[in-house]
């Protein structure tokens, strides 16, 4: 009896770490998005901090714990992976956790994905045209500014004098996927264009560069609409939750056989008692949602009024996300042949459904026709997501990369509304511009430094223009002694790749 209990017991425990192994064992390659841990840690993602310490109690806090400025050390647990991007010091990074870094020792701020421009030998020419193979070669490409252009030339030729560069696929949306490697699986998906795809995934990697979403499976039957198999639409049919085959929860049996369309045999689903759902639909009606209009679109071809209103339906039935805004009407047959007036372009900036900022709804409709793409909220696109912030009134100036001094950050984003602007170094804007005092524009940044006069400077700035005044009252010069705080002298690391 004692060696039967002995034998479970390690059993037991054998289950239990095998099972601490799955929790701990997690793929956390693609996930770039730095967090503090409460060890005082930087890592890469907080996928990678639950990987690294598994049951050792650290837990993501609030990224002002990690500045270098109230005590941290700034250590880091950062992968080595090459994913470029540019510093507001005008300096290049290895990838996003590194420059996260430089921010806990220095306060320098995350600029855009890419390399700085500057920072390279290239030079960005501004093409007056794109014809025959200039049309397509290199593209589709991210953009730094958020957008994905057709071909190399495309970008230069769109974002001329914006200092837009190539960045990785993974930074726009409608590139994210274009690099899976598909597994071999056939769960059959209807996509916007028409076509059926094996998988969701092979119907992204297909479209690479392309607003192509799923929607009910009856847009790629036409054989099923025209014998009444399967209903285009459930409109106007009273709601009466019914429970399927598949124990999912239907808005009525119109709605299951439009979301099932074709699936014959095994497959079939049909209506069983609604009891066999009735936990399912307690545990969706918990979820309280607030009435915030941001429409979406689910993979339903319904329009949700925000995004939480179709995590409930998502809960129900199963639905994902299909895209930002109202659904289009699958019916309709776009004119590509339309051409945009000069009153229609000089519009305010339209955020599109496929993530691309347009001059107007005439160039998005233009540019995208046959993609089914939609005006979304200005804040679901990257460079209109700061249009309508209302900005603090803190006079932390910056200089932008349009060589113009702003306010504060917020302010220079609000007046550049869909245009590719960053910070730069103040140096930059103040080049040619003689102080008549000791008064400087100094950097933000906290490099420490301690001068002669036993003192320590936030950076060499401040050290530079204690010295200009020392130097004017006739007194001894004030220069560097070494890096780091009086007392405690550190060596300048560099986490940059280059200027």
């Amino acid at each position: 009896m004692r060696t039967i209990f002995y034998l479970l017991f390690v059993l037991g425990v054998s289950e239990g770490r095998t099972r601490g192994r799955q929790v701990c064992d997690m793929d956390c390659r693609n996930k770039m998005a730095p967090v503090c841990g409460s060890d005082g840690i930087i890592y890469t993602s907080r996928c990678d901090l639950k990987r690294i310490n598994c049951g050792q109690g650290v837990f993501t806090v609030d990224s002002s714990k990690c500045q270098r400025s109230r005590g941290a050390s700034c250590q880091h647990r950062c992968a080595n992976s090459y994913d470029p991007v540019c510093g507001s010091d005008g300096r290049t990074y290895l990838n996003n956790c590194i420059l996260r870094v430089e921010e806990c020792r220095s306060g320098t701020s995350f600029a855009h994905y890419g390399p700085c421009v500057g920072s390279t030998n290239m030079t960005l020419e501004c093409p007056s045209s794109c014809e025959g193979r200039k049309a397509r070669e290199g593209g589709p490409i991210c953009g730094s500014d958020g957008n994905v252009y057709t071909s190399t030339c495309d970008l230069r030729l769109r974002t001329c004098g914006q200092k837009v560069v190539s960045t990785s696929h993974m930074h726009c949306q409608t590139t994210q996927r274009c690099k899976d490697i598909c597994p071999f699986s056939y769960k059959a998906v209807c996509g916007s264009d028409g076509r059926i795809y094996n998988s969701k995934c092979q119907m992204k990697v297909k479209n690479c560069g392309k607003h192509i979403f799923e929607t009910p499976m009856v847009h790629c039957r036409p054989q099923e609409r025209t014998t009444g198999g399967c209903p285009i639409s459930c409109e106007g049919v009273k709601n009466s939750p019914v429970c399927g085959s598949n124990g999912r929860l239907y808005d009525s049996e119109c709605d299951m056989e439009r979301l099932n369309c074709g699936l014959g045999g095994a497959g079939r689903v049909f209506p069983v008692s609604l009891e066999k759902c009735r936990k399912k639909m307690d545990s969706c009606e918990r979820i309280q949602c607030p009435f915030t209009l941001d429409p979406v679109c689910g993979t339903d071809s319904s329009t949700y009024i925000n995004y939480c209103h179709l995590h409930k339906a998502t809960c129900k039935k199963g639905v994902e996300l299909a895209h930002y805004g109202h659904c289009p009407d699958m019916s309709v047959i776009e004119n590509c042949e339309a051409e945009c007036s000069d009153e229609q372009e000089e519009q305010y900036p339209v955020c599109g459904s496929d993530g691309n900022v347009y001059q107007s709804n005439c160039d998005m409709h233009s540019r995208t026709c046959g993609q089914k793409v939609v005006a979304v909220a200005l804040h679901h696109c990257e460079a209109t997501k700061h249009c309508v912030v209302e900005c603090k009134k803190d006079n932390v100036a910056v200089c932008s990369s349009d060589n113009k001094m702003y306010r504060n950050k917020c302010e220079m984003k609000v007046k550049n509304c869909g245009r590719h602007v960053y910070e730069v170094p103040i140096k930059k804007c103040l080049a040619g511009f003689k102080f008549l005092s000791c008064l400087r524009f100094c950097p933000k940044t906290f490099e420490p430094v301690c001068g002669t006069d036993g003192m320590t400077y936030s950076n060499d700035c401040f050290l530079k223009m204690e010295n200009c005044r020392a130097r004017s009252l006739g007194r001894s010069f004030v220069t560097r002694t070494y890096h780091g705080k009086c007392g405690y002298p550190q060596p300048q690391p560099k986490l940059y790749m280059f200027r």
